[in-house]
């Protein structure tokens, strides 16, 4: 997966890493009970290019969920020379049938240009209750992955052309054992228990290794990594959809319990400051992904709620890139947030400031895709 002409080790779009999500999750907010899907999960993976020094994310958010399955819209950046910023966006919206999470053994990894919005047979990236259950019973289980081979050249043939085509990998992958994988549930750092799963699989003559860690819950369907050929894509945050507030509170005149209520509460007690969750950006870009709308709907909501109060948007990225890139790209996203709030909702502009610090006040480590994760943000701080 290199651009011609330009080597690279790393892959850069397992941009089909998320699906086959079913019927709960197994974290509860705050709460014993498990929380039910819903459209507005939100879930985003990353890989990261070794020789840019960048990671890549796709953001997959849950659209719809009824008897025929799962409705659910991706978007990545692809970088691209031609396009402003030096990356460009890719939107891909599936339906994951209900009969393929319950029975499908092939997994595809990969999104490609042309690909229909129904691809029966299949799961995206993640395992079906038949394709789990013979992991959990047996120990082991026979699987087609669809992918994008490293020996073909890579996925980027090169900027702006048509992406490579997708080969299928058939083989045997065995259950090794159990991993912990740390991800990001709603900004706060978590721990979730994985089934290490690995095989080698081939195509004519091409095959190579693959490692699997899944989700260790039959109701949630989550690959929480994926190695194919020697690249990486890893879930690194998981946002669940907000709560609905409790009746004629600050946080229902504000929009939501999970956006607005505990933004509110944050930024009216102790430091006036609080991370703003649900904002996505494409990757290395100050581009507004759509999966963003709720988030920035539910902090306009609250804006107007309280029409006193004055703040300033903070942007924060990970430590990859220069320092002056860095803090000139988060700048450009507290920017694109104001404008945001400014053009589309009718906040004052006075009562919005901007600034930018770039990599120099991180909350996590930068030495982790998750790490980096959590370190590029969006904070809010009140003048208090």
């Amino acid at each position: 997966m290199c651009p011609r002409g330009r080597p690279r080790r790393a892959h850069l779009a397992w941009l089909h890493l998320l699906a086959g999500l079913a019927l709960a999750f197994p974290v509860a907010r705050g709460a014993a009970e498990p929380l039910v899907l819903q459209p507005g999960l939100t879930v985003t993976s990353a890989v990261h290019d070794s020789v840019q020094n960048k990671d890549y994310e796709a953001v997959e958010q849950v659209l719809t969920v009824d008897e025929a399955g799962m409705r659910v819209r991706t978007q990545w950046g692809i970088p691209d020379q031609s396009a402003p910023e030096g990356v460009r966006v890719q939107t891909y919206e599936e339906l994951v049938r209900a009969e393929d999470r319950r029975a499908a053994h092939r997994l595809l990894l990969w999104y490609l240009p042309g690909d229909a919005e129904v691809m029966p047979g299949t799961t995206p990236g993640s395992p079906s209750d038949a394709l789990f259950d013979d992991i959990k019973s047996k120990g082991e289980a026979d699987i087609v992955v669809g992918a994008v081979s490293r020996n073909d050249g890579g996925l980027f043939p090169a900027a702006g052309a048509l992406l490579a085509g997708r080969k299928y990998f058939r083989g045997r992958v065995r259950l090794q054992g159990r991993q912990s994988v740390r991800v990001l549930i709603d900004g706060v750092p978590a721990q979730l228990d994985a089934l290490d799963v690995r095989g080698h699989l081939s195509v004519g003559d091409d095959s190579g290794d693959v490692h699997f860690l899944w989700l260790d819950a039959r109701e949630l369907h989550l690959s929480l990594a994926a190695t194919f050929q020697g690249s990486t894509a890893q879930v690194v945050r998981i946002d669940l959809p907000p709560r609905p507030p409790p009746p004629d509170s600050a946080a229902a005149r504000a929009g939501s319990a999970g956006g607005g209520g505990g933004l509110q509460r944050a930024l009216a007690s102790g430091s006036c400051r609080s991370e703003v969750p649900g904002i996505y950006f494409l990757s290395d870009s100050a581009r507004l992904l759509e999966a963003s709308r709720p988030s920035i709907e539910r902090l306009a909501a609250l804006l107007k709620a309280e029409p006193s109060w004055a703040v300033t948007i903070e942007g924060h990225t990970d430590s990859t890139g220069g320092d002056a890139y860095n803090l000139a790209l988060s700048q450009r996203r507290a920017d694109a947030l104001k404008a945001e709030l400014v053009q589309r909702y009718g906040i004052a502009a006075t009562r919005l400031s901007t600034q930018g610090y770039g990599r120099t006040r991180p909350v996590d480590t930068n030495d982790t895709m998750d790490g980096r994760a959590h370190n590029r943000r969006v904070e809010l701080a009140r003048r208090c």
